[in-house]
Parts: C-alpha cells; sequence; structure tokens
C-alpha cells in the first residue's frame, strides 16, 4: 500500500508545473517517506496482542495458566528463566513450565507451584526476544494481576500480639512490615524494619501460622530504616529486601539466602530522607530496578538493578512535586510498560509518571488532594481494568481514592474518613473474597486517642463502605494483608510502634452450623510439605492416595529439569513416603538451592517447594 502511494506522487507532472508546484510536491513526497519509515521500522518490531490473566485481574486461580500473545512467530530458544519471570509479592520466584503454541506465537506459562491466596503477581518478560525474521520486541513487557482469595466475610478477630523487643530491650520503634516466604515452605514469613535500633527482624512462620522467634539483622549506616518492598535481585531464587531510612540517604539491599537469613546486607545512596520505595522493571530487561521517593530532597533516586545482586548509580529525577514521600508501581496506561505513582506530602497532591520501557519516567498528570500524602498503594478500585491509586492523608485523617482513566490520566478525587488522627499507612485485598479489593488504613492516634485499624469494605464500584475499627494498644502503624496460615483466605498483620507489638488477626472464614454431624468426606490425592524443610541430608515426602492409583514422583529444579524420579508406581488408598537424599538419577549430590516435587496422577496435579542447605 505504501508503495501504491509513492507511485501515486510520481506521476507526469501537470501541465500547470511551477516551481512551487514542485516545492509543495517535494514536501508531500518528503512527509510520506517519513511515515512510510516509521510504517516499516513499526512492523519489524514484535507487539503482544494478548495476556492471560489480564492486567489488573482480581479474580485469578490459585494456580492459572499464565500467557501472552504476539503478532507473529517467536523464537523458541528466546523464552528462557532469564527473559520470562513471573513474581508473587507472596510467594516470591514462581518457577514453571513453558510451551509455545499457535505457531509459536503464543507462550503458556504453567506454575509448578500455586500462589498465596489474594497476592499480587508480576510478569516481566525481556527485551530482544526475537522471531525468526529477526524482529524483536524492543521494550520489553510487564503486567501484574491479583491472586483470587476464598469467599468469606469481613468479620475478623484479633488472636495474639507478639512483641517484636528481645528480653529486657527498650523501645525499637518497629515500623514498616512485608510479609514473604522467605525461607520456601509455602508460608508467609513477616519482616520488620525498626527505626531506633537500625535493623530488620525477621519472623518465619512455624507452619501454622504462628510467629513465635525472630531474628535481627543490623542495617549498618541506617537512620531510621521503615519503608520496603520483596523481590528477587540476583536471581538465585530467593526472596529478597530493599530497606530505605527516613533520616538519611541510605537504601539497604537484603540478599536472601533461602533460609531467612540474608547472605549479604549492602547499602546505596539516595536523596535524603527516603520515605517511600517500589520496585519495577524501567528499562525492559526483566530484572527489578527501584525507585525511592526521596522528601528531604524533593526529588526521586532510580537505581537500575544488574540481575546479580548490584544497582548502579542513582539517577536522580526532578519532579516539580513538593516532599514525594508516597510512592508505588503499576501499569497506568496498559501499554505493558509499569508506571509509578508518587504522593507529595508537602504539595497535597498525587502525581503519576509514565514508563517508556527504556530506563525514563515522564509526568503524565498530577491532581490535588485535600491532605498530605504519607504512603500509597496501587490496583483497580472499581473494576474497570484500570490501575487506581489510595494515600494515606496524614493529616486530615482520611485516605484519598485517585482513579486512573487507563491512559496515563488521574479522575478526580474521593475520600473516605478513618477512625483516629494521623494516617500513615494503607494496604489493598481482597479479604471477604468477592472479587474486589477492600482497604485496611493505619491511623497513628494522637497524645488524646489511641490508634485504630480501619478497615472499610469495596462495594464492588470501588466505594468503601461498613467500616470497622480495631484498636490498637498506643499507635497503630502498617497493617498489612496476608494469608497467614495457608488456609485460601486473607488475614491481617499490625503493628504498634510504641509498644512494639505485632496485632495478629485471624480471618476465620465462612462456617456451616448444622444440627446432626456431617459425614466426613472422603479424602483425595494430597502432597503435604517435606519434613525437614530446609533440609540436610535427607528429607521426607508425604503424599494421600484416596483409591489404587498409579502416581508419579518427581524432583525438578528451578529451571523445570527434572532431577530425580522417586516414584513411578501404582499406590493403594492410603498415606504413603518417601525419602529424598539430595540426590539426582545417577546418585550424585546436587547443589544446594530451591528445588520443587511434583504429585501427578491421572486426575491430579500437585506441586511443591522444598530448599535444600549444606
Amino acid at each position: 500500500l505504501a508503495k501504491q502511494k509513492i507511485a501515486l506522487y510520481l506521476q507526469i507532472l501537470p501541465p500547470d508545473y511551477s516551481p512551487e508546484s514542485e516545492i509543495a510536491m517535494f514536501l508531500r513526497l518528503t512527509t510520506l517517506l517519513f511515515v512510510v519509515l516509521l510504517f516499516v521500522s513499526a512492523s519489524a518490531q514484535i507487539q503482544v496482542v494478548a495476556v492471560s490473566p489480564r492486567s489488573q485481574q482480581l479474580d485469578t486461580p490459585m494456580n492459572p495458566e499464565i500467557s501472552i500473545t504476539f503478532d507473529r512467530s517467536i523464537n523458541p530458544g528466546d523464552i528462557t528463566p532469564q527473559t520470562f519471570k513471573v513474581f508473587g509479592r507472596w510467594t516470591g520466584v514462581i518457577n514453571g513450565i513453558w510451551s509455545l503454541v499457535e505457531n509459536d506465537q503464543k507462550v503458556v506459562f504453567q506454575p509448578q507451584m500455586s500462589f498465596n491466596a489474594g497476592e499480587q503477581v508480576t510478569v516481566m518478560l525481556a527485551k530482544g526476544i526475537s522471531s525468526p525474521s529477526g524482529d524483536t520486541l524492543e521494550k520489553g513487557y510487564a503486567w501484574q494481576f491479583w491472586i483470587k482469595p476464598n469467599r468469606t466475610t469481613l468479620k475478623i478477630n484479633e488472636i495474639q500480639r507478639i512483641t517484636v523487643r528481645r528480653p529486657g530491650e527498650g523501645h525499637v520503634q518497629t515500623y514498616g512490615a512485608h510479609a514473604a516466604d522467605v525461607n520456601g515452605d509455602g508460608y508467609t514469613d513477616y519482616m520488620v524494619p525498626n527505626e531506633v535500633s537500625n535493623d530488620v527482624r525477621m519472623f518465619l512462620n512455624d507452619g501454622t501460622g504462628q510467629y513465635s522467634n525472630f531474628t535481627v539483622h543490623p542495617l549498618t549506616g541506617a537512620a531510621r530504616p521503615s519503608t520496603n518492598e520483596s523481590g528477587d535481585f540476583n536471581n538465585d531464587g530467593f526472596v529478597d529486601f530493599m530497606v530505605g531510612s527516613t533520616q538519611n540517604n541510605r537504601v539497604h539491599v537484603l540478599l536472601g539466602d533461602g533460609t531467612g537469613g540474608f547472605s549479604a546486607i549492602n547499602s546505596l545512596t539516595a536523596g535524603m530522607g527516603v520515605r517511600g520505595l517500589t520496585l519495577l522493571d524501567v528499562n525492559g530487561d526483566a530484572e527489578f530496578d527501584a525507585v525511592t521517593a526521596n522528601r528531604n530532597a524533593n526529588n526521586l533516586s532510580l537505581f537500575i538493578g544488574d540481575g546479580n545482586g548490584g544497582f548502579a548509580e542513582a539517577i536522580t529525577i526532578s519532579t516539580s512535586l513538593f516532599q514525594e514521600t508516597g510512592i508505588f508501581s503499576a501499569d497506568a496506561n496498559n501499554d505493558g510498560i509499569l508506571d509509578i505513582f508518587v504522593g507529595a506530602f508537602g504539595g497535597n497532591e498525587i502525581a503519576l509518571f509514565l514508563g517508556d520501557g527504556e530506563g525514563n519516567l515522564t509526568l503524565s498528570d498530577r491532581t490535588s488532594l485535600t491532605g498530605s500524602s504519607w504512603m500509597i498503594a496501587t490496583g483497580d478500585i472499581n473494576g474497570d481494568g484500570f490501575a487506581d491509586a489510595v494515600s494515606a492523608n496524614s493529616n486530615t485523617n482520611e485516605v484519598a481514592i485517585v482513579r486512573g482513566d487507563g491512559s496515563g490520566g488521574l479522575m478526580p478525587v474521593t475520600t473516605f474518613s478513618l477512625g483516629a488522627p494521623f494516617v500513615i499507612a494503607v494496604d489493598l485485598g481482597d479479604l471477604d473474597g468477592d472479587g474486589d479489593l477492600d482497604l485496611i488504613a493505619s491511623s497513628y492516634g494522637s497524645g488524646f486517642e489511641t490508634g485504630v485499624w480501619t478497615l472499610y469494605e469495596n462495594d464492588g464500584l470501588g466505594n468503601f463502605v461498613n467500616p470497622q475499627y480495631f484498636d490498637a494498644s498506643e499507635a497503630a502503624s502498617c497493617a498489612v494483608f496476608h494469608d497467614r496460615d495457608n488456609d485460601g483466605d486473607l488475614d491481617i498483620t499490625g503493628i504498634d510502634e510504641v509498644d512494639d507489638l505485632l496485632f495478629v488477626f485471624e480471618n476465620p472464614g465462612i462456617s456451616v452450623s448444622v444440627d446432626h454431624p456431617l459425614p466426613s468426606p472422603t479424602r483425595g490425592f494430597a502432597l503435604h510439605q517435606n519434613y525437614p524443610n530446609p533440609f540436610n541430608p535427607s528429607t521426607t515426602i508425604a503424599f494421600e492416595v484416596p483409591e489404587l492409583a498409579f502416581v508419579t514422583i518427581e524432583i525438578v529444579d528451578i529451571n523445570g529439569r527434572l532431577v530425580k524420579h522417586l516414584a513411578n508406581e501404582t499406590y493403594g488408598a492410603g498415606l504413603h513416603q518417601l525419602i529424598w537424599n539430595g540426590d539426582d538419577s545417577q546418585h550424585k549430590p546436587v547443589a544446594a538451592g530451591v528445588y520443587f516435587y511434583k504429585l501427578t496422577s491421572k486426575s491430579h496435579f500437585e506441586t511443591r517447594k522444598l530448599l535444600l542447605i549444606k
């Protein structure tokens, strides 16, 4: 078509030819050639035409098939664990098996483990994925979705208070929290920074949803650390953390060792007053980069990750905002490139910066708030498929909802009142499992009022209704949603930063009351968590079979490669146990690290994760 149009412009000159008409024709032809060049250039780039689950989907099943469809065939060898990554915010790195279908235009990823109920999942593809003709995916691609928890009510109960102090220790000021499975046992552990003691403390889940003990990890050079996020910075399959300090310019990188400890703790230099921190891939290499919001410096700092646990020197981003404080990433214009929402504490506004996949973030829109933004969270609040932002407005005792329009713009703000003054934290999650994001806000309180957590129900249209209030002992801080006990519904864990306590809230789920006992259901297939885990030199794997069935039990590595068959035979109904001695099919010891064990039968497939240490 482009060639035909050029030919039309090259027809014999008309009888009334003049130099002016020649100039006009030259300009028209030049413009047309420029358009053709743009068309040819664009056609040489691989385009994404569909993803599943869709961006911001809120009702994704626990073990979904993840797929991405391109506009042309791609080279199968370009899809590797380095170019296609799946990360659960609480589960961590998700390993699985890739397959290419539909003439190699569609990549299907089947996770080898289940996600954590209610968590947000990020998928990242690296730039450079190519087609047989040499066309490439030039800017990478990323999207996010949420795992649907079980349907419950919003009637949560406080069941436990846990001290964050060591025996005889004074005030440590626990502030900031993150739930993640740091030791690979399938349960969310709990990491909390402490502003006075300048450390982080790790509470390991005991497998029943309880946190009884913690370890202390000093942050050398920190000054009141709080803001934090998790990722995998060195591609070893273990959850890592990044923690920013509010009273200086230090950002600490904590590389997880897979047991709940850290193999290294390093620091980076950002702008002064690191109040917010978010992780995303800004340059399309499928590695986690970081952006910090620096309140005292009035700017942002961008750190480019190298995939080996290191980060380049900070790039300063000037924003024209005043006192950048809250920050969170999401794809606000559905172009497959993550963007950032930034809350300005002093300027009383939220701004949206769009990523271009080449490492740049450009202001797209900004909107005024009625209060000072202290922390923000993002998600699809009203179910329209677009990312929205929620701001904790510290000085007006409210949360503000800033809806995105899906093209990089921000809609008018709505606000909802809270149960106590000085709002310092907010989190989103589908607590009742009805397919929309509910809200928990943390209010520190004042000299006359105790701090309160306010839980709001989403009515499905993006309005927050039916508030419930839960008192702290002194100062409510940083409550987060997570499925603490792996029962498929979301629970809440909060912090009191004056009394240094964890407040554990249980979601009891929906129970059924009957006049007569129900008969016990027939047990189905079940693959139990190995014990011990982590282990060395051997571990026991137990599984249940409901009836005579042919069962395969396999050990695979983090890349999906078969390590060893533990079982490949017929089993009768009942509980069975196998022992793995940390060896391969040739009886040679395998390297320490994360592995997966899979149960496969004609009607059942299940996978769990284990950790071999040496």
